[in-house]
């Protein structure tokens, strides 16, 4: 159902548990992937605040050991086509021209300033899974005391598809 390009109904929180192997003392922060983000109550507060068109904040029930933690999914059901193909280093398919991986990433600042920034301030490419944030929510997110645990944003030039390793 969150496949589908549009929001989901539940009538209950979804359930998420931790894969194995499971550490014996997990550190539970405010930000894992699934690979859609999953953020905690504080990040889920920030980002509800901006009331991004396209974004649902889905409650998720965390089985960690004995405990359920309370998290949301940040299910971005928009997508935005707007890699710029130009000055982008991608892998394509040869027969369909979908991208397969991404070696340097920029996007097409026509498209994107053709859109209101409300529409725009968080969305996923449509042509790969990149969640992408503009610099406001991002600042917003970053200004929190303590600063946010597990998470980090990578600036759109500096972005491919290992810099979740670096």
């Amino acid at each position: 159902m969150f496949r589908k390009g549009k929001p989901v109904n539940l009538a209950e929180p979804i359930r998420l548990r931790l894969a194995e192997p499971v550490p014996p003392m997990p550190v539970m922060v405010d930000h894992h992937s699934l690979p859609a983000p999953v953020v905690s109550r504080r990040l889920m507060e920030v980002l509800a605040r901006f009331e991004l068109p396209g974004v649902q904040l889905v409650p998720a029930d965390v089985r960690v050991g004995e405990a359920v933690l309370r998290y949301w999914l940040v299910h971005m059901w928009r997508r935005i086509p707007c890699v710029d193909r130009a000055r982008s280093q991608l892998n394509v398919d040869a027969d369909d021209g979908d991208v397969l991986g991404i070696d340097k990433l920029a996007l097409d600042e026509d498209v994107l300033n053709g859109m209101p920034l409300e529409e725009r301030r968080a969305f996923r490419l449509a042509e790969s899974v990149v969640h992408v944030f503009h610099r406001s929510v991002v600042e917003s997110v970053m200004s929190l005391t303590p600063p946010p645990e597990g998470l980090r944003f990578i600036p759109v030039p500096d972005w491919n598809d290992s810099a979740g390793f670096r």
